[in-house]
């Protein structure tokens, strides 16, 4: 049993997080493996339910919810990559130098969103 939880190559074994990842990335990862039951790298619509049910119980207001998983589906592939759950969340991803990956805009907002205007100089 001790050789099952220290071979890291048992099935359903968890792997190490990256200790270059925040808190909140470590937990957004930990949480998606969680959910992806199949191990296919997105969250299908099987695999959402719970993530849908936790959100339904701690989210206001409650018609949020029903659209949340739409707006962090930015490819509208009925699913959630890790790259989607993390953006969505507003986890920020280190990309190596330093700074953040921009998270995508909200589906169906672009005509929606006031135009700036340019401020005059001088």
């Amino acid at each position: 049993m001790v050789h099952a939880v220290s071979d890291p190559s048992t099935p359903g074994r968890l792997p190490e997080p990256d200790p270059s990842h925040t808190l909140e990335e470590r937990v957004v990862h930990w949480y998606f493996r969680l959910l992806d039951k199949n191990s296919s790298g997105d969250i299908g619509k099987k695999e959402l339910k719970p993530f849908k049910r936790f959100l339904r119980k701690k989210s206001k207001p409650k018609k949020c919810v029903k659209r949340f998983v739409d707006y962090c589906d930015a490819n509208s592939d009925k699913s959630l990559s890790l790259h989607e759950l993390t953006g969505c969340l507003g986890v920020a991803e280190e990309d190596g130098r330093g700074g953040a990956r921009p998270r995508h805009p909200p589906k169906g907002n672009a005509e929606r969103a006031p135009s700036r205007q340019p401020r005059k100089q001088g």
